[in-house]
């Protein structure tokens, strides 16, 4: 800037806000000292609920008829978890299902499987 007229007016502007922001916050003046406590307890964060009107109160249930229902819950029993031999035969018995089904699918639908798909161990890779 350049302008000495420009210069004057700027600072004339900063120089008024300052004054207004040094005002308010001067009246807004915490009091100094005291407990958390104390400074959370004078700031009220918390709202005054008005009585609840007649119709409200009519409609109500009372309290001790309320069957609130637990959010966690119990956890449900699972079973136990198998051991290796238990998984083989479990493997076997869904190899044996699908030979099965497809055969049955082969069969309604009159074609013949592959050589590779014969194969359950060339399905696993």
């Amino acid at each position: 800037m350049s302008h000495p007229k420009a210069r004057l007016g700027l600072t004339a502007a900063l120089a008024g806000i300052f004054l207004m922001w040094s005002q308010l916050a001067g009246a807004q003046q915490a009091k100094t000292g005291g407990s958390p406590l104390d400074t959370l307890m004078s700031t009220r964060l918390w709202a005054d609920v008005p009585e609840a009107k007649d119709f409200v109160r009519e409609t109500r249930r009372p309290p001790d008829s309320l069957a609130y229902q637990p959010v966690t819950g119990t956890d449900p029993e699972r079973p136990k978890l198998r051991n290796k031999e238990e998984l083989q035969a479990l493997q076997g018995e869904l190899e044996r299902a699908i030979t099965h089904n497809d055969r049955n699918a082969h069969k309604r639908l009159g074609t013949k499987k592959s050589a590779s798909a014969a194969s359950p161990a060339v399905r696993r890779q």
